[in-house]
């Protein structure tokens, strides 16, 4: 029999659609880890509020479309977890997201929110040990308080 050869298909990034007056884009509804990816890097120091990342994806900013924000930001956080460019999560009443910024590591407010982030990850079991001390190890953080 003959060898398989495993071809990757070329993945194309969704075009950003631009409002008819040139000032809004958004990604027309779908939600997209490497565009918003790139959202994030551009303004490092800018906390994005559900409404932002609403507005952005979905052109809207309706109870649903923030819902739905809200339901892609864990897996959107260990894709930048997995690229060493983690969000810190700002939660309001009852543990609700409320807005996500990158992590910025001279940030006392940061360090700290990002290390209660990896505690918690870690008491839930969502990341291994070894996992949780490596992160720790690069990011810098400090030891977690007993």
């Amino acid at each position: 029999m003959g060898t398989t050869v495993d071809i990757k298909r070329a993945v194309k990034l969704p075009e950003w659609r631009v409002s008819a007056n040139g000032k809004k884009k958004s990604l027309g509804g779908r939600w997209n880890m490497q565009r918003i990816e790139e959202v994030l890097t551009e303004s490092r120091r800018k906390k994005f509020t559900m409404d932002d990342l609403a507005r952005l994806v979905y052109g809207s900013t309706s109870e649903n479309y923030r819902n739905n924000v809200r339901k892609h930001i864990p897996a959107q956080r260990n894709h930048m977890m997995a690229k060493l460019n983690p969000l810190v999560t700002y939660y309001g009443a009852r543990g609700r997201i409320d807005g996500v910024k990158l992590y910025e590591s001279n940030e006392p407010d940061d360090r700290d929110k990002l290390s209660a982030e990896l505690q918690r990850l870690r008491s839930r079991n969502e990341i291994t040990v070894e996992r949780y001390q490596k992160l720790r190890d690069v990011l810098s953080l400090p030891p977690p308080a007993e």
